[in-house]
């Protein structure tokens, strides 16, 4: 809901807010004059405060706005040449101040971010100014190549990241989603200074940026220094991705590994179409979520009689994800033998199918979400973390509430049915033995 009229007089200019239903807590927003859109929620009484940067530019985004093929990885690798300056690395600049900060590439946007209790001010204006350009001499990216090389070996160990990569490799044919966020070794070698600068230039200009902040701070402040500091000469678009072919089928039922692992692993994927309007995606993220929570959770349908039986433990868990042009639910598990887990699922999601959902199973479900939703204003990272899931999916500050007050039994009961119903794939992780001697 808006902001009264009351509230609305005391709002710095150039900003709107809306209020949280339930902590109360407004949301600000506004936009700077070259488009950046720029959310702070105010927390008095907090030490700590949050800032952070985001561009709408990821590792789905394969091609520059004139066409041109851009090497898969490239996102990734572009975030980490956004911290070396012709000054030094950014970090130690951070540091000095007592100051944390960290960046991170998704499928569809890069965040630039940092947390501090002192020297609010400056290491705000360290952020915007990061973002404004890019150091791209040749040996420092031919020596990046060889540490971003490092980090992709690194993930080839790591069985969280081989198998969920491993389901979306199995999940989508065409969808540059099933696309490692980090590349290959081979997929990064050809990225050079001017591809680099060309990549900036299209993606983190100002009208591509969202800025997050939350704290003791002064939203007017962040709003002009914003302004004032993320400019360029040019001003840009925002990304605007169009539709995204991807078939209905999943690419292959089953895709298998195996790892220096003490026990199997075994991820299941359910493979959907994926919603393009506001409230229809929130809508299906929310219903998703309370059905695979009533499945899969802690007493859940599935995992209970499961967990009871020793089949699986507490590594046994559900989550939904969806973006630009595909959905998918996933539920992984450490299990001692993989054919007997698939087995007893099978059975176990049978059983729990048969009914539909209670008034009382959903009730309990509903408050488990609203009681996470509530915790995530105990902190400036995660409400910022909440600022930025606004912006980019572009929903009102209520409707994730709405929505999960609006859900009946019969609501979530049709989603459960649907989700099951789509075509699946299996991701296996199996122990790698050593040669008998």
């Amino acid at each position: 809901m808006s902001v009264g009229a009351r509230t609305r007089a005391r709002l710095p200019a150039g900003m709107v807010g809306e209020r949280e239903p339930l902590t109360g807590r407004v949301a600000l927003r506004g936009r700077t004059p070259q488009g950046s859109e720029v959310r702070v929620l105010p927390m008095p009484g907090f030490t700590r405060a949050y800032a952070s940067v985001t561009t709408r530019y990821g590792s789905i985004d394969t091609h520059l706005p004139d066409g041109t093929e851009l090497p898969i990885g490239i996102a990734h690798f572009l975030e980490h040449k956004m911290f070396q300056t012709e000054a030094g690395d950014v970090f130690d600049l951070y540091s000095a101040r007592g100051a944390s900060a960290n960046a991170y590439t998704t499928f569809d946007h890069t965040s630039y971010l940092f947390s501090c209790s002192s020297r609010f001010e400056e290491n705000l204006d360290t952020l915007f100014d990061t973002m404004a350009s890019i150091t791209t001499d040749l040996a420092a990216v031919e020596r990046e190549k060889g540490i971003i090389g490092q980090e992709i070996a690194m993930y080839e160990d790591d069985p969280g990241w081989r198998g969920y990569f491993g389901l979306l490799g199995a999940l989508y044919r065409r969808h540059p989603v099933r696309l490692d966020i980090a590349g290959t070794a081979g997929t990064i070698a050809p990225i050079d200074p001017a591809l680099l600068r060309r990549t900036h230039a299209a993606y983190y200009h100002p009208a591509n940026l969202i800025v997050a902040v939350a704290g003791d701070v002064d939203p007017a402040y962040v709003l002009a220094r914003a302004g004032e500091r993320l400019r360029v000469a040019h001003a840009g678009q925002a990304l605007v991705r169009g539709p995204l072919s991807e078939p209905a089928a999943v690419a292959h039922k089953t895709a298998s590994v195996k790892l220096s692992i003490q026990r199997p692993r075994a991820l299941l994927g359910w493979k959907e179409d994926a919603p393009r309007s506001g409230p229809e995606r929130v809508y299906r993220e929310t219903a998703s979520v309370v059905a695979l929570d009533l499945l899969f959770g802690d007493g859940g349908r599935v995992e209970g009689p499961l967990y009871d039986a020793g089949v699986v433990d507490d590594t046994f868990g559900a989550s939904y994800e969806l973006g630009e042009g595909y959905a998918f639910a996933l539920l992984s598990a450490e299990v001692d033998d993989i054919a007997a887990y698939r087995r007893r699922l099978s059975e176990a999601l049978t059983q729990a199918c048969r009914t539909p959902f209670s008034a009382a199973e959903v009730e309990r479900s509903r408050r488990k979400l609203l009681g996470r939703h509530v915790r995530t204003f105990n902190a400036p990272e995660s409400s910022a973390q909440w600022l930025l899931d606004l912006a980019l999916d572009a929903t009102p500050v209520a409707a994730d509430i709405e929505a999960l007050a609006a859900l009946r039994p019969r609501d979530v009961t049709r989603r459960r049915d649907e989700l099951l119903a789509a075509p699946t794939a299996w991701s296996l992780l199996e122990p790698r033995r050593s040669a008998a001697r």
